[in-house]
């Protein structure tokens, strides 16, 4: 766990250090939160990451499926984390004639100026192989509204995707939408009591549709204060809950463009740290 006040330390820290800098730094640029509704949005970016070919065949099929077939699908971005030649290799050594095959298809695909997709070498880009470059903002996606899947899937239908998911997040564009949430289990009674409020608060703005959401009361930060209170959490691995979710696990999400900005700001940049360490930990 981070230290209790741990990102809010760091953030008054980033704050002192920063105070005397414009808002239009020209090193990061200023982020602007999405709107609540995008009902408007007709077209999305689908978004796959990966660093091995030994998921071309999980994933090649099924996208090659979306592209022909899904409606409003403009651009696919396929962020690799790792070097170029890994593709290449695997075209001109042909151990393995599907890996092979992938391989060569995707290249051709990107070096296509008239296909949808394109290849994010994440590596030439100056990023590291970091599970958050699927959120970076020098992807640069065309579109407001931008789908993700893991490059081993699952590879949820176009109905539950784009009749299901995409107008479900048209309405809700300021939040993320996807199908696979978990969540975390408060123990003590001192954080089930202010759980079951902010359930509440939360079901009360939806029952109430605000269009707009100016002047809603939304539910405050529950803070976990283990040294002063003895709360204690923990993270439910088993089970999908259908509501008081946290996190939702990146496959079949959608998220509006403009919070790419808000992920990789400089600000954010020790949560970022512990959020690579947990995930690369054991």
């Amino acid at each position: 766990m981070l230290q209790e006040g741990g990102v809010a330390l760091s953030l008054e820290k980033w704050l002192e250090e920063n105070s005397s800098q414009s808002t239009n730094n020209d090193a990061y640029p200023k982020c602007y939160s999405p709107p609540s509704k995008s009902c408007n949005v007709t077209t999305y970016t689908l978004i796959i990451m990966s660093h091995t070919t030994e998921r071309l065949q999980a994933f090649m099929e099924p996208l090659g499926l979306m592209i022909d077939t899904w409606p409003g699908l403009s651009e696919v971005i396929i962020v690799w984390n790792s070097p170029r030649e890994t593709l290449s290799n695997a075209v001109e050594n042909g151990k393995n004639k599907k890996e092979s095959r992938y391989a060569k298809k995707l290249l051709l695909w990107d070096e296509d100026p008239s296909h949808p997709l394109r290849i994010f070498f994440s590596l030439e880009n100056g990023l590291a192989n970091n599970l958050l470059n699927r959120y970076h903002p020098k992807l640069a996606p065309s579109n407001e509204a931008i789908m993700y899947f893991d490059d081993d899937g699952p590879f949820w239908s176009k109905e539950a995707m784009v009749y299901g998911g995409l107008e479900l997040w048209k309405r809700n564009s300021d939040v993320q939408v996807g199908g696979f949430p978990r969540n975390v289990r408060y123990l003590s009674d001192r954080m089930k009591r202010l759980q079951k409020i902010t359930l509440q608060k939360s079901i009360d703005i939806i029952m109430r549709d605000a269009d707009v959401n100016v002047g809603e009361i939304h539910p405050t930060f529950t803070p976990l204060c283990h040294k002063v209170t003895g709360d204690h959490v923990e993270y439910n691995y088993f089970s999908f809950p259908d509501f008081a979710g946290h996190v939702l696990l990146p496959s079949g999400t959608i998220l509006h463009r403009n919070y790419l900005c808000f992920i990789w700001h400089p600000a954010f940049e020790e949560l970022r740290h512990w959020s690579h360490a947990q995930n690369h930990a054991g």
